[in-house]
């Protein structure tokens, strides 16, 4: 499994890479490799690397909701970025990669007059990540408004797309096939009112800071709604103050967030984490499960 020198000079694949460095949260153990690809003929070579040497891999965006656990992950990290962040518009058809940033697409809707897209501005990920989860929020699911994704699949090397009806959406769950990539996605558009399109992305963004923890540590939610009812009720009525408290601990403005001090040990955000899935089952008799991925666990 291990690389040669030339192939990671070649590649400019890093090793025993500190994934706390780029992880919102500041913490997290490190990853046997790390490589950073800027478009698809890279991308290739790389994967015919990883396939060769049978190298686990796990592609990530913008580290908002991902933790690496103390030990490390034993494989390959992939973050995609150049040509994968590219946005345009043709025929009233967006169309972004997978790297492309939340913020900076809702910003090149209203720049365009699109509306449907404002929610994007509160949601710390990427248009690959939120594909990946279906991530929303207020109402809004990104599977809503997708036309066809387009795919590398990492055996064949060969691209495709594939489109929603092919894909089983469902709350906090995406398009997660093995051995294919998500490269980028086309969307639908519909025109707006730009002065309207903009304050709705205020709005949003101010709900966002009047119940969410601000410039903290912070993965946004820590756990999925059950079907019947909200995650942060079934904390909140499940802990005591002393939850609350601590290097690692729930946000007093919403109790399905948690704040951290920087570079605190990834093991001891996971045990608080199960402390507080025990607390709400032993309460409830709920088992909740985690937005929050951990990989390793």
């Amino acid at each position: 499994m291990n690389l040669e020198n030339n192939q990671l000079e070649e590649l400019n694949i890093k090793l025993d890479y500190d994934t706390s460095k780029i992880s919102w949260l500041k913490s997290g153990g490190k990853s046997k490799y790390f490589c950073n690809i800027k478009n698809l003929n890279q991308l290739k070579d790389l994967f015919k690397v990883i396939n060769d040497h049978k190298i686990p891999y796990l592609v990530v965006g913008n580290f908002s909701n991902i933790l690496i656990q103390s030990s490390g992950f034993n494989g390959l990290i992939l973050k995609l970025s150049g040509e994968f962040s590219n946005i345009g518009l043709s025929n009233n058809i967006i169309t972004a990669g997978c790297s492309v940033l939340d913020l900076k697409f809702s910003m090149f809707c209203y720049e365009n007059s699109i509306t449907g897209y404002e929610y994007l501005f509160t949601i710390p990920g990427t248009i690959g990540g939120n594909i990946f989860m279906n991530a929303g929020c207020y109402g809004f699911e990104i599977s809503n408004q997708i036309k066809k994704i387009k795919i590398f699949d990492i055996l064949t090397f060969k691209t495709s797309h594939v489109f929603p009806s092919e894909i089983n959406f469902k709350y906090r769950n995406g398009y997660q096939e093995k051995n294919k990539l998500i490269l980028s996605a086309d969307f639908y558009t519909e025109l707006g009112d730009p002065i309207l399109i903009r304050s709705k992305m205020n709005d949003f963004d101010n709900k966002r800071k009047k119940s969410q923890p601000q410039k903290v540590n912070c993965c946004g939610s820590i756990f999925k709604n059950p079907s019947s009812s909200s995650a942060w009720q079934l904390i909140e009525s499940s802990v005591d103050d002393s939850f609350y408290m601590g290097e690692v601990r729930l946000s007093k403005k919403h109790s399905n967030f948690f704040e951290n001090d920087p570079y605190v040990d990834a093991d001891k955000l996971i045990t608080f984490l199960k402390k507080v899935e025990d607390s709400v089952f032993k309460k409830h008799s709920i088992k909740l499960e985690k937005e929050l991925r951990i990989i390793g666990e």
